[in-house]
Formats: C-alpha cells, structure tokens, sequence
C-alpha cells in the first residue's frame, strides 16, 4: 500500500507542476517571450534534450519546477526578452500558471462527475442527475466486534442505502452474526461479525452517509466547474485563517506538510479512484491559492512588481532586489516546509 501510494503521490505532484509550468509556457509563447528552459523538479539535472530554442529538462528533485526565459532575471534589449514587454504581458505569463490550476481542478471535479462523485460544496439535493449513497465507517470503536473483525475507517459498507438502514439492520439482528460485504481498497470482502446486545452501539462503528452524483457531460462540465468556484472560496477562507495564525507564530494543527499530504493520498488510494482525481482537484486549488499569494518567491509576488511597474510605467524596484526578495522569500517558504515536516515526522514518532 505505501508503495502504490507513494506512486500515486508522485504522479499527482507531477501533473500538478507540468500543469503549472505549462501555465506559465503557453503564455510565455503567447507574448512572444523566448523560452530557454521548461523543467520539471529542480536541479541537479537528470535528463535534458533541446527543440527549438527551448531546453526540455526533467530535474531530480520533484518539489516543483520552473519556465526560465530570456531577460527573467535580468534587463534584455531583445524584443522577445519577458523583461521588454509591457507590464500586461508580463502579468499574464505570470499568473497563467494559477489560472492552469484551478482550471485542472474545474476539469478534474467535471471527471469527477461524470464517473460519479460526492459533491463538495454544492448541495446535492439540487444538482440533479443520478444519486445512490456510500455508506462509510467513520470509526470504529476499541473492543468492538467491528474492531475485532479488523474493519477499518474509510471501509465501505455494501447492500445499504442509508446510516439507518444499516442501524435497524443490526439493532434486529443482535447477539447474532451477520455477514456484511465491505469494499476497501477496490476489494470486496466479506466479514462476518457476531453483533452485541448493546442497542446504541451493536456493531460498534460510526458510519456516515455520503451521497454519489453522476452527471451527464453538459452537466458534469458545468457543476465541475461550479465545484471548483465554491471550493475555491471555502479554502481561500481556511488559508486566510492559517495566514493569520502563522504571523502571530501560530501553526495550526489543520495544516498539512509534505507528510500529512501523502498520508491524506493514502487515504484516497483506498476508497478509489473517484477519490483520487478529488482529492487531486483540492490539492491544485491549494497550490493556485498559495502561489497567487502576494509574497516574495510566489506568483503573486512576483505579480505585485510587475502591477507597480505598470502603474509607475517604469520598474520601481532594482531587477537585483526584487531577485534578492524573492531568494529570501523561497528560503522562508522552505523553512515553512521544513518545519511542517518535523512537526509530522515527530507525530509519528
């Protein structure tokens, strides 16, 4: 399982830089601007091969990637260099990369409907289409006959269409053994379970029920969408919170680094593939948020001096500082990293 999800994890980071990167190449392409280098990951270099004029480079370290063009980083009197072209130009070639994201998130939660999802945020009394309901285990209780036949949480229970039709089933059925079908990890598997005389809790699991939409494509297209939007507010809401906790000195306890992340991965790897491409769509929700974030190193940072330039019509900041914010930026943000990390690393431990 730790290897299937590592992969998995491995993959939706890829597809979640590419898609950025590209964000930022397609426009780049668009304005004109000379493209030296596209990579994926940082260096030091695994593999490159040159087409045009453009280096296509796959990096060792996978936590990220960059669009190197001509006068980036210094002043160009190229025509096709980023740093002569207006200020429009270079605000969309930078945040085209955020833009990528959260359009990757509206096509994902579409797939997502189309196969068949739980909504997120819209409500699914009103979203049409077809609906069955999952039945969950969202805990199973210590000395339970659920824990002694090893049900875990995010198993799916089968053959139930609602929480209470599961909890009359067992409440009718006390001291005696029933067989319940689960799916865990795209497995079915059968367990047979000798029910308790206690009414409350016969089984000893807390379920929920989470109801399943299928759209047509239309349908599908236009609530992924939509999905997208309203998650999209619901986490910039919960970032500004963690924002606000961090410049008091505060890490809140409901942010994830780079292990809390695979751990949640983990998690949509064994209710399925659905879960995948969600839990993927939310991640690259999070990661256009934080880039478009008006900080050093980020997107929206480097959006701020760009926006100044074209308000004063000259660059207000030397090309040597504004490298120099943004490398300081980029340490900060690693130690960020580096500290979630330990903090989950000891959580382990």
């Amino acid at each position: 399982m730790f290897f299937l999800t590592l992969i998995v994890f491995l993959i939706i980071l890829g597809i979640l830089v590419f898609v950025h990167e590209l964000g930022h190449f397609l426009a780049a392409k668009l304005s004109q601007v000379k493209v030296e280098e596209f990579a994926f990951g940082f260096p030091p270099r695994l593999l490159c091969r040159k087409k045009g004029e453009t280096r296509y480079c796959i990096n060792l370290i996978p936590f990220g990637g960059y669009v190197k063009m001509l006068g980036e980083e210094e002043e160009s009197k190229s025509p096709r260099s980023f740093s002569s072209k207006r200020a429009r130009n270079k605000l969309f070639i930078i945040v085209a990369g955020v833009i990528m994201n959260f359009v990757l998130a509206g096509i994902l939660f579409s797939i997502g409907y189309m196969i068949g999802m739980s909504p997120i945020r819209i409500n699914p009394d009103t979203i049409g289409g077809s609906k069955t309901n999952r039945i969950f285990i969202a805990q199973v209780n210590k000395g339970s006959p659920a824990e002694k036949v090893s049900l875990q949480e995010g198993d799916i229970i089968e053959g139930f269409i609602s929480n209470e039709d599961f909890s009359n089933y067992t409440k009718a059925h006390l001291g005696q053994q029933i067989s319940i079908t689960i799916t865990r990890d795209n497995e079915q598997i059968i367990k047979d379970i000798t029910v308790s005389n206690n009414e409350e809790a016969p089984v000893g699991v807390g379920v929920v029920n989470v109801p399943i939409v299928k759209l047509g494509f239309f349908q599908a297209i236009k609530n992924g969408f939509l999905e997208m939007v309203l998650t999209t507010g619901y986490i910039f809401v919960m970032l500004k919170e963690v924002l606000v906790g961090l410049f008091r000195g505060q890490m809140g306890e409901g942010v994830a680094g780079p292990v809390g992340i695979f751990n949640l991965t983990g998690e949509a790897v064994r209710m399925g593939v659905v879960y995948i491409i969600q839990w993927t769509a939310i991640l690259s929700i999070n990661l256009g948020l934080i880039n478009i974030l008006p900080l050093p190193a980020l997107d929206g940072g480097r959006a701020v001096f760009v926006f100044a330039e074209g308000v004063f019509r000259r660059r207000v900041v030397k090309a040597e500082i504004e490298n120099f914010l943004h490398f300081i930026g980029f340490i900060l943000f690693i130690a960020v990293i580096v500290a979630l990390t330990f903090r989950e690393v000891v959580a382990l431990i």
